[in-house]
């Protein structure tokens, strides 16, 4: 919320601004949690007759009290003054997302998208300097969507530094210098401190200018080029704001993983995605939803290893569930786009399984597009391209990833190109679309996985799926201390959140 207030950047110690005032005035009080910063903030700027930025700052080093001006909110003047300010604060957010998405559609319209599949490159410089560069590069060669990896959340990786965890996403120039000064973790680590003026690509102001170089190396190809983040837990419904405020095309949001691999406690991440979706439905931007997450904690606690099909169909299960709430959440069916081959399939580059898994997508989400993320050389390395032919033989896919091609984009393209023709060709030939033999079996028994599973969380909960792997030493998975209730008083910012629905 701060952010669509006003309030970017750094705070003076170097931490994300809105995250430090957030933590300054709510703390472990989960009541300000639960009645939300808006209003205080708001009376507080009215009462300073300060721009929001500047305000952030001063209550994020203690020199303004929030709590304090929250007392304002009393007197019946003051509310009705601070909501009729909000509400004009937040209208101007919005007035600026229904911008940009009609700016995108006019661009789209004008270049075109260019033919499917697309192929989605992973830029691989951390700082925007470098990324930028690297982006008309990659765009100039063939590159369809240009996929930037965010910082990670400040709350994620503190979460994960409390519980004795390293943080994957942390950029070697973000790491705390404590953390530096003992490795972070890793081995023979010893991150240096930043240069003045280090900027994170994933960052706002970073993706500000990846997104203009990522338009003019598009319009020099003479086609639209998309523009696609993805970060780490915590950070959806501040990524959702991000992306519409930068024009973002597409964005990386998969709840039941964080549930799963992350260990966050199940409501906080499904609010968190939930309030998201709001957002980026309005804004006009894509969600991508993994294939499912390898989920083993149910293995954990029986002892007893599950099969390939059990694997798969849990993965399957999973997705489906994650497809539920977005639609639930008011995200158009054509926006979503869906992981095609799960993880571990694609690592193992089993062009059987990755048919197999992209057509069981194929016949359950027939009204969404499709992914598929490939390993690192599915589109460059010797016979790597058999895998990505049959995942495209299984479906029609919208979007085909390659996590790492430094150097290769131009060869990357002309074999996506390839390839794509050919699992075209076999798809025809496949007359009627079915699957048959051993794989026809095979594809029953994970459909029959995934029913179970789906049975077996609506009877017994999140418990049947997680089990008791992943927790840390206390056994409270992360983020359960940031859920409450929302409260709906008079000095309670619920009312403005229903104008963003």
């Amino acid at each position: 919320m701060l952010r669509m207030l006003g309030v970017d950047g750094l705070d003076r110690d170097g931490r994300p601004l809105a995250a430090s005032l957030a933590e300054r005035y709510c703390g472990s009080d989960t009541g300000r949690l639960a009645r939300g910063v808006i209003l205080p903030f708001v009376v507080a700027m009215l009462e300073y007759d300060i721009p929001p930025r500047e305000l952030a700052l001063d209550g994020a080093s203690g020199a303004v009290d929030l709590g304090f001006e929250a007392e304002l909110l009393e007197r019946p003047d003051r509310l009705a003054a601070a909501e009729k300010r909000a509400a004009e604060m937040l209208a101007a957010a919005l007035g600026r997302f229904d911008s940009n998405r009609t700016a995108t559609r006019e661009s789209r319209d004008l270049l075109g998208l260019p033919p499917e599949p697309w192929l989605g490159v992973v830029l691989q410089a951390p700082e925007v300097k470098a990324a930028t560069a690297e982006a008309r590069n990659v765009v100039a060669e063939g590159a369809d969507v240009v996929q930037v990896c965010v910082p990670a959340s400040w709350e994620f990786a503190e979460a994960r530094r409390q519980a004795g965890l390293d943080t994957p996403g942390l950029f070697e120039f973000e790491i705390p210098p404590r953390e530096a000064r003992r490795g972070n973790g890793r081995r023979g680590a010893e991150p240096a401190r930043p240069a003045a003026g280090l900027v994170p690509a994933g960052s706002q102001r970073g993706l500000a200018s990846l997104r203009k170089a990522v338009d003019d190396a598009a319009a020099e190809r003479r086609c639209y080029a998309s523009l696609m983040t993805v970060t780490s837990a915590f950070a959806a419904p501040e990524q959702a704001v991000v992306a519409a405020f930068e024009r973002i095309d597409y964005v990386g949001a998969d709840p039941i993983r964080e549930i799963v691999e992350d260990n966050l406690d199940p409501e906080r991440a499904l609010a968190d995605h939930a309030f998201a979706h709001r957002l980026q439905a309005r804004a006009g931007c894509g969600v991508v939803i993994g294939p499912g997450p390898l989920a083993l904690g149910a293995d954990v606690a029986s002892g007893i290893p599950s099969d390939g099909a059990t694997r798969a169909g849990c993965a399957l299960a999973l997705q489906a569930l994650n497809v539920e709430l977005a639609l639930a959440d008011g995200m158009p069916a054509d926006r979503l786009m869906l992981g095609a081959v799960p993880h571990w399939v694609a690592g193992d580059d089993d062009p059987d399984s990755a048919l197999l898994e992209a057509w069981l997508r194929r016949i359950v989400f027939p009204d969404h597009r499709l992914v598929v993320d490939g390993a690192t050389g599915w589109l460059t390395s010797p016979g790597g391209t058999a895998a990505v032919v049959s995942a495209l033989a299984g479906a029609a896919a919208s979007m085909v990833v390659d996590p790492c091609l430094p150097d290769k984009v131009a060869t990357a393209a002309a074999n996506l190109a390839a390839a794509a023709g050919t699992a075209r060709a076999l798809r025809l030939t496949l007359s009627d679309g079915a699957v048959h033999g051993d794989a026809e079996e095979l594809a029953g028994r994970t459909l029959r996985a995934a029913d179970a599973v789906l049975a077996r969380l609506s009877a017994e909960g999140w418990g049947s799926l997680l089990g008791p792997a992943g927790r840390d030493a206390d056994g409270e998975r992360l983020g359960r201390s940031a859920v409450v209730e929302r409260a709906d008083g008079p000095t309670s910012g619920a009312r403005l959140l229903k104008g963003l629905i």
